[in-house]
């Protein structure tokens, strides 16, 4: 599996070399647009994952998407993605060689990431492919297109999110790392972790950082206010030196007498999972969310005249199940 904190994919920078599917002339590694349509209807369970993956952690690689579902292709070269590229339902991306011609094609790139089109949104091709609503909604919240992206920076939070699993915690991508989402509270606004590990007992919010410009004294005033409302009792925040061990003095220096907050750097995490004032968290045994949505679907039942959702069939997708 790919490592992204090896600097030599990142010789260039931390972005990516990016095809956008949006582009009017197509490489020769996409194949025909009606036999990918085709294959894809076949398949269409496993794009949907795909794409709910894709959407969560806002860039990935094509093995990290293995890691973290199994019947995820690995190879780059696998036709689910080039179908997918065929149908413009992801851009893909390749690391940027400053020693030669970078390679731009899934046969001849060490690696190739994915995301979703940067430049438009994948709702019509959906429905197209005969998605209905509800398929649609479990992809997650917000518009189906590319946000931000620091690709670096996204591929390592994937990287740790597939170490936490393995060792038992349950995980969420930065587009669940949202104050809003995190406190059911709308009024905490849109910002967020980059990635969150919830356990048994505890959440743990993961910041990575690499510059220590104004910005980053901001963020941590703004995570002492989040941590003091009442849905982060159970939260620490981690922040992770993704800078080579520059940071990690300021960290520890802003983070000092902040009960809930930690620092270490990326490398030190991946190997113990310990900050260095030794908060090591355990995952315990968490359990997933179950029927998650069973109360807003009483509210619905209720404004219609019902008692309740209970006589409904209600799609397993929705139950939580």
């Amino acid at each position: 599996m790919l490592n992204p904190i090896d600097p030599t994919w990142w010789q260039a920078g931390s972005q990516l070399n990016w095809w956008d599917c949006t582009l009017g002339s197509k490489p020769g590694w996409l194949p025909d647009t009606k036999q990918a349509h085709h294959r894809i209807k076949q398949r269409l369970h496993l794009v949907l994952q795909a794409l709910a993956l894709i959407h969560e952690y806002r860039t990935i690689e094509t093995s990290q998407l293995h890691e973290l579902n199994p019947k995820l292709p690995r190879q780059a070269k696998a036709s689910l993605y080039r179908d997918m590229a065929a149908l413009q339902l992801i851009d893909v991306g390749y690391p940027i060689s400053v020693n030669a011609r970078t390679a731009a094609s899934p046969y001849r790139a060490p690696w190739m990431a994915v995301r979703l089109p940067i430049h438009a949104r994948i709702e019509s091709q959906l429905e197209q492919l005969e998605v209905n609503p509800v398929q649609m909604i479990a992809l997650g919240p917000g518009p189906l297109r590319g946000a931000r992206q620091y690709d670096r920076h996204n591929l390592i939070c994937v990287d740790l999110a597939i170490q936490a699993r393995q060792q038992g915690w349950l995980t969420y991508g930065e587009l669940y790392g949202r104050f809003s989402l995190i406190t059911s509270d709308p009024l905490m606004g849109s910002g967020g972790p980059d990635l969150i590990l919830k356990g048994e007992h505890t959440i743990i919010s993961i910041e990575l950082t690499a510059s220590a410009n104004m910005g980053l004294e901001a963020k941590i005033k703004r995570w002492q206010q989040q941590l003091s409302h009442p849905a982060c009792k159970t939260m620490h925040v981690c922040w992770l030196d993704a800078s080579n061990n520059h940071l990690l003095t300021k960290l520890e220096a802003l983070t000092a007498n902040q009960p809930h907050m930690h620092a270490t750097t990326v490398t030190a995490w991946k190997q113990t999972m310990t900050c260095t004032d030794n908060f090591q968290p355990q995952p315990g045994t968490p359990q997933p969310p179950r029927h998650w949505m069973r109360t807003n679907l009483n509210n619905i039942a209720q404004a219609f005249g019902f008692p309740n959702s209970n006589t409904w069939h209600i799609p397993a997708s929705l139950n939580g199940i």
